[in-house]
Protein backbone atom coordinates (compact mmCIF):
# COMPACT_ATOMS: atom_id res chain seq x y z
CA UNK A 1 0.00 0.00 0.00
CA UNK A 2 1.25 3.84 -0.72
CA UNK A 3 0.51 7.30 0.56
CA UNK A 4 0.69 10.20 -0.47
CA UNK A 5 4.10 12.15 -0.28
CA UNK A 6 3.86 15.11 1.98
CA UNK A 7 4.35 18.84 0.44
CA UNK A 8 7.36 19.17 3.03
CA UNK A 9 8.97 16.23 5.21
CA UNK A 10 11.32 15.60 7.74
CA UNK A 11 13.47 12.01 5.89
CA UNK A 12 13.63 10.77 9.40
CA UNK A 13 10.30 10.12 10.45
CA UNK A 14 9.71 8.83 6.87
CA UNK A 15 12.60 6.24 7.00
CA UNK A 16 10.38 4.97 10.43
CA UNK A 17 7.32 4.62 8.60
CA UNK A 18 8.83 2.64 5.91
CA UNK A 19 6.01 2.81 3.87
CA UNK A 20 6.00 3.53 0.12
CA UNK A 21 5.35 7.02 -0.68
CA UNK A 22 3.44 8.18 -4.30
CA UNK A 23 3.24 11.73 -5.64
CA UNK A 24 1.40 12.69 -8.64
CA UNK A 25 3.30 16.18 -9.48
CA UNK A 26 2.04 18.70 -12.23
CA UNK A 27 5.01 20.10 -14.21
CA UNK A 28 3.72 24.06 -13.99
CA UNK A 29 4.95 23.30 -10.17
CA UNK A 30 8.20 22.85 -11.22
CA UNK A 31 9.19 26.12 -12.58
CA UNK A 32 13.34 25.04 -13.81
CA UNK A 33 11.87 22.36 -15.27
CA UNK A 34 9.07 24.03 -17.38
CA UNK A 35 12.01 26.06 -18.93
CA UNK A 36 13.01 23.00 -20.60
CA UNK A 37 9.29 21.40 -22.25
CA UNK A 38 7.35 22.62 -24.65
CA UNK A 39 4.22 23.32 -22.81
CA UNK A 40 3.76 22.89 -18.49
CA UNK A 41 0.50 20.94 -19.27
CA UNK A 42 1.67 17.47 -17.98
CA UNK A 43 2.26 15.30 -14.91
CA UNK A 44 5.21 13.34 -13.19
CA UNK A 45 4.19 10.16 -11.25
CA UNK A 46 6.73 9.69 -8.33
CA UNK A 47 6.90 6.61 -6.75
CA UNK A 48 9.62 6.81 -2.95
CA UNK A 49 10.44 4.42 -0.41
CA UNK A 50 13.13 5.82 2.46
CA UNK A 51 15.42 3.86 4.10
CA UNK A 52 18.56 3.83 6.42
CA UNK A 53 22.01 2.63 4.96
CA UNK A 54 25.00 3.16 7.41
CA UNK A 55 24.78 6.48 8.38
CA UNK A 56 22.50 7.88 5.64
CA UNK A 57 19.14 7.90 4.93
CA UNK A 58 18.63 7.31 1.29
CA UNK A 59 15.10 7.76 -1.01
CA UNK A 60 14.66 5.20 -4.07
CA UNK A 61 11.89 5.28 -6.37
CA UNK A 62 10.80 5.54 -9.78
CA UNK A 63 10.21 8.11 -11.97
CA UNK A 64 7.40 8.13 -14.84
CA UNK A 65 6.00 10.98 -17.19
CA UNK A 66 5.83 12.08 -20.99
CA UNK A 67 7.86 14.67 -21.62
CA UNK A 68 6.35 17.14 -24.09
CA UNK A 69 9.36 18.82 -25.91
CA UNK A 70 10.15 19.70 -29.43
CA UNK A 71 11.94 17.75 -32.30
CA UNK A 72 15.12 19.13 -32.93
CA UNK A 73 15.25 17.51 -36.44
CA UNK A 74 11.70 18.96 -37.86
CA UNK A 75 10.87 21.31 -34.55
CA UNK A 76 7.45 19.34 -34.51
CA UNK A 77 5.93 18.88 -30.93
CA UNK A 78 6.57 15.02 -29.38
CA UNK A 79 6.56 13.29 -26.19
CA UNK A 80 9.47 11.45 -24.83
CA UNK A 81 8.23 9.07 -22.34
CA UNK A 82 10.40 8.40 -19.37
CA UNK A 83 10.10 5.49 -16.98
CA UNK A 84 13.70 6.03 -14.87
CA UNK A 85 14.84 4.69 -11.24
CA UNK A 86 16.32 6.82 -8.60
CA UNK A 87 18.50 6.79 -5.92
CA UNK A 88 19.33 10.06 -3.55
CA UNK A 89 20.89 10.52 -0.28
CA UNK A 90 20.36 13.05 2.46
CA UNK A 91 22.96 15.09 3.80
CA UNK A 92 22.98 18.00 6.09
CA UNK A 93 25.31 20.35 4.49
CA UNK A 94 27.00 20.44 1.30
CA UNK A 95 30.59 19.55 3.21
CA UNK A 96 28.92 16.45 3.96
CA UNK A 97 27.93 16.09 0.57
CA UNK A 98 31.23 16.66 -0.99
CA UNK A 99 32.32 13.83 1.54
CA UNK A 100 29.86 10.94 0.29
CA UNK A 101 31.31 8.44 -2.43
CA UNK A 102 30.75 9.20 -5.75
CA UNK A 103 28.69 6.42 -6.30
CA UNK A 104 25.82 8.45 -4.07
CA UNK A 105 23.65 11.28 -5.30
CA UNK A 106 22.92 13.52 -2.44
CA UNK A 107 20.59 15.72 -1.52
CA UNK A 108 20.88 18.91 0.83
CA UNK A 109 18.08 19.03 3.38
CA UNK A 110 17.06 22.41 4.44
CA UNK A 111 18.35 24.24 8.42
CA UNK A 112 15.26 22.77 9.88
CA UNK A 113 16.46 19.14 8.67
CA UNK A 114 12.93 18.95 6.19
CA UNK A 115 12.79 19.03 2.46
CA UNK A 116 9.99 20.00 0.20
CA UNK A 117 8.78 17.38 -2.61
CA UNK A 118 9.49 19.73 -5.68
CA UNK A 119 13.03 20.59 -3.91
CA UNK A 120 13.89 16.82 -3.72
CA UNK A 121 12.40 15.89 -7.29
CA UNK A 122 12.74 19.06 -9.87
CA UNK A 123 16.79 18.22 -10.24
CA UNK A 124 15.98 14.53 -10.89
CA UNK A 125 13.29 15.18 -13.78
CA UNK A 126 15.77 18.11 -15.19
CA UNK A 127 18.42 15.12 -15.65
CA UNK A 128 16.23 12.80 -17.46
CA UNK A 129 15.29 15.28 -20.33
CA UNK A 130 17.27 15.15 -23.31
CA UNK A 131 19.78 16.75 -24.14
CA UNK A 132 18.41 16.93 -28.07
CA UNK A 133 15.17 15.56 -27.85
CA UNK A 134 14.12 13.85 -31.61
CA UNK A 135 11.99 11.11 -32.74
CA UNK A 136 13.47 7.77 -32.11
CA UNK A 137 13.28 7.08 -36.29
CA UNK A 138 13.82 9.57 -39.42
CA UNK A 139 10.81 8.43 -40.44
CA UNK A 140 8.45 9.92 -37.40
CA UNK A 141 9.64 13.17 -37.82
CA UNK A 142 6.96 15.84 -39.93
CA UNK A 143 7.70 15.58 -43.40
CA UNK A 144 8.35 18.64 -45.24
CA UNK A 145 10.69 20.76 -47.62
CA UNK A 146 14.19 19.47 -45.90
CA UNK A 147 16.22 21.60 -49.20
CA UNK A 148 16.20 24.83 -49.73
CA UNK A 149 16.49 26.48 -52.53
CA UNK A 150 16.32 25.06 -56.10
CA UNK A 151 18.92 23.02 -57.10
CA UNK A 152 21.65 23.55 -59.21
CA UNK A 153 21.86 22.48 -63.08
CA UNK A 154 24.95 21.12 -64.90
CA UNK A 155 25.02 24.85 -67.45
CA UNK A 156 24.50 26.85 -64.00
CA UNK A 157 27.54 24.78 -62.36
CA UNK A 158 29.66 25.69 -65.26
CA UNK A 159 29.13 29.61 -65.17
CA UNK A 160 29.63 29.59 -61.01
CA UNK A 161 32.56 31.67 -60.35
CA UNK A 162 35.28 29.50 -59.07
CA UNK A 163 37.70 31.51 -56.15
CA UNK A 164 40.95 30.01 -56.59
CA UNK A 165 40.83 30.95 -60.31
CA UNK A 166 42.08 33.71 -59.32
CA UNK A 167 45.38 31.85 -58.01
CA UNK A 168 46.29 31.20 -61.86
CA UNK A 169 46.30 34.36 -63.15
CA UNK A 170 49.06 35.67 -60.79
CA UNK A 171 52.46 35.76 -62.00
CA UNK A 172 55.24 34.56 -60.20
CA UNK A 173 58.17 36.59 -59.46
Amino acid sequence: MSKPLPSRFNPDLMVRDGTQYEVDLPFERLPRLCELLESTQGRARVTATFSQRKDHIVVSGRLQTDYPLQCQRCLAPMFVSIDERYELVFVKDEATAKALPKEFDPIILDDTGMIHQTDLLEDEMILHVPAIPKHSDFAGCVSGDREFGTPLTDADEAQKPRPFDVLGKLELQ
